[in-house]
Order: structure tokens, then sequence, then C-alpha cells
């Protein structure tokens, strides 16, 4: 884990780079840092290996004060891919790949594997370019070589500053699908610098928009384009691309809701068989005089106990079932529903009374209803 605390960055001329930053960035996170240029995104990231210090504050790297460190050694724990590439022109790629391996003394067959095994990875097999030069390499061959070099020493920590940027469109992307597929394999954390808010949505797990040497945003993608937090994000991010989340972003829950099928807890048996029948439903509400939620009775109960002619739906509630706030968020509904042993979640108010609830069905009625 990375964590920023209290980080502060003040130039001799009087320049504030960065101002009194605090994140974390979590181990096997694609995290990306956006912003218009001289926002301070890059000098944010190269403060993890120490290209540049703070003036102020502290970074850890699992929880060891990295200005501690040697920053040599600590360079060479951390993976760095830059926009140039900076591959050697007079090394072959494999060599070029085995470059740090080799200065943090791993033996031949060690890194000679691991060379192999990374150009395989990216398609670009050792028999057929090993012993190539970088110039006889494309564009994107050669920042494929910039990536898997970054990955060579097997660090933890991987740094990219706007490595794609100055490849064509259909290399960029490619090598934006390319670093998806291979983080799924390899599970690193990465941090990422770009300004282009495409490829941010596009690869990251979370994403940090600064302006001015500050955190603006920092979030998950669907997030930010749901909920930008002010108009530079809104404008930053384009109302295109909000426009195309809002179409399929989920409302209310007010909206979502149905109306729930309730019953006294004192009901017995026989009668709430009945009750479910009528309003062909498989599970029932139970609520006190003022509708205040007391818990969930289901077909499968009833039919369990319905020898017992006196039992009472009190007696055989369950009360651990999922709730949601009316005011939450319509997310963390769909989240909760779709971890959820029944098919429904209860939304009740601050008084816990029952307000209605959500399905399945509630949900895909919103979605489809958005295309017809």
């Amino acid at each position: 884990m990375i964590e920023f605390k209290n980080i502060s960055k003040k130039y001799k001329d009087g320049f504030q780079a960065l101002k009194d930053i605090n994140l974390v960035i979590n181990p096997g996170e694609l995290f990306v840092l956006i912003g218009p240029s001289g926002c301070g995104k890059t000098t944010t990231m190269k403060m993890i290996n120490r290209l540049i210090d703070p003036t102020a504050g502290t970074i850890t790297i699992d929880g060891k004060d990295i200005s501690k460190e040697n920053p040599v050694r600590l360079r060479r724990e951390i993976g760095y891919v830059i926009q140039q590439i900076g591959l050697m022109p007079h090394m072959t790629i494999k060599e070029n790949v085995a470059l740090v391996p080799r200065l943090k003394k791993w033996n031949e067959d060690r890194y000679q594997k691991k060379v192999h095994e990374l150009m395989h990875m990216v398609g670009l097999e050792p028999d057929v370019f090993g012993e190539r030069y970088p110039s006889e390499l494309s564009g994107g061959q050669q920042q494929r070589v910039g990536v898997i070099r970054a990955m060579a020493s097997d660090p933890n920590i991987i740094l990219m500053d706007e490595p794609f940027s100055a490849l064509d469109p259909i290399s960029r992307e490619q090598l934006q699908d390319e670093l998806v597929r291979l983080q799924n394999e390899i599970h690193k954390t990465i941090v990422f610098v770009t300004h282009d808010m495409d490829e941010a949505l596009k690869i990251a797990d979370r994403i940090c928009i600064m302006k001015d040497g500050e955190i603006v945003q920092l979030d998950k993608p669907d997030r930010i384009l749901r909920h930008p937090a002010n108009d530079f994000v809104r404008q930053f991010i384009g109302e295109e691309r909000i426009q195309d989340a809002d179409s399929l972003s989920l409302p209310s829950l007010e909206k979502l809701m149905t109306a729930p099928v309730t019953v006294s807890p004192n009901r017995g048996i026989a009668e709430a068989l009945k009750f479910m029948r009528q309003k062909r439903v498989d599970s029932l509400i139970i609520t006190d005089s003022d509708k205040r939620f007391g818990g969930v009775v289901s077909i499968w109960d009833l039919q369990k106990s319905f020898i017992d002619e006196e039992l009472t739906l009190k007696e055989m509630v369950k009360t651990e079932v999922p709730v949601i706030q009316q005011s939450e968020d319509p997310e963390l509904a769909l989240e909760m529903i779709n971890k959820s042993p029944l098919s429904f979640i209860v939304v009740v108010d601050d008084e816990n009374r029952v307000k209605g609830i959500i399905n399945r069905a509630s949900i895909v009625r919103h979605v489809t209803n958005q295309f017809v």
C-alpha cells in the first residue's frame, strides 16, 4: 500500500506544485492520476520513487517511510515506464528487458526465463524479436518492451508516466487493452499518469482528478461519471460522457421501489399462506402497528412449520435480512441485491418504517424502459 500523508511541494521560485495531498493507493490497484497540464499529477507519481522529494509530509510504502530508503535501491524495486520509452539503442530487446534483473544480480537462467515469459505475454516471440534492436521495432512494439522491462524484476509497484500518449490511436488502444489484460494476470500496484479521460475511464480501478496541486475528486470511474464533484470535473470529463453514463444510471430508490406486502407478527401460518396466494408473493414483510420493520417470513419457513397450528409469524421471523435506508445510493441497492439470499431488499426510513422493497425485476424494468 502507498500512502501520501499531508504531502506538499514548493519550489525555490515559490511555485506550489502540491498542496497537502492525502491519498491511499491500494495493493494490486490500477490507479490513474489525471488532470490538466501543471496540475501536479506527474509530480505526485515521481515522489513514489523519489525522483522528486516533497517539501512537507510523509510517503510510506507498506508502512515504511520512503524518505529513509536508499533512492537507488528504492527505484530498482519499482518499475518505471515513460512516454519516451527509453530503450537502450545499442542493446538487443532481450538485453533491454533483462537490464534491471542483471543490475540486481539475478543469475542468468533466472532472468532469461523471465525475459522469455514476459515477451510471450505481450506477443513478442523471443526467437523472432529477442535479438533485434529497438530501431527495428515499431513504436507500439517498443512500448510493449518498455512495459515488460518495468515488470522484469517482478516489482510490486509500477509507475507509468503517459506511456501511450505518443502512439497512434490504434496502437494506443491495443496497448490499453494489453495493459488491462496483463493487470488481470499480474495484479501489480500500477500508478498511471495520463491527460486522456477516455484512457483513464478504460483502464482505471480508481481515478484521481487533480487541479492546481490539489485532489478534486478520487473515486471509481463509474462513480465519477455519475457523480462529478463540481463544474471543473464535469467540464474535464465532458458532458457527452456524463450524459452517456446518465442514460444507464439508476434513479432514486423511491423510483425503484415496489409496494411491500406487510403483515402483523401475530398472524397465524394458515392465514399468512392464504395472504401469499392472494398477493402472489413468496415472502411477507413483518411490521408492527407503526409500520416499523420486524423481519421477513418466506413461504419455505411457513411450509416447514405448517403442522404446528399454535405458531404465529413472530416465532419464525428472520431479522438478519438486507435492509437499506431510502436516502442511500441506488448503486448500493444493486450491490446488496446481487449479494442477497432473498430476491429483494427492504427499504426503510430513518425511523425504520418500511417504505417499500426493491427486487431484480424492478431494476430490470427501469433499465429496459430506457431503451423502449
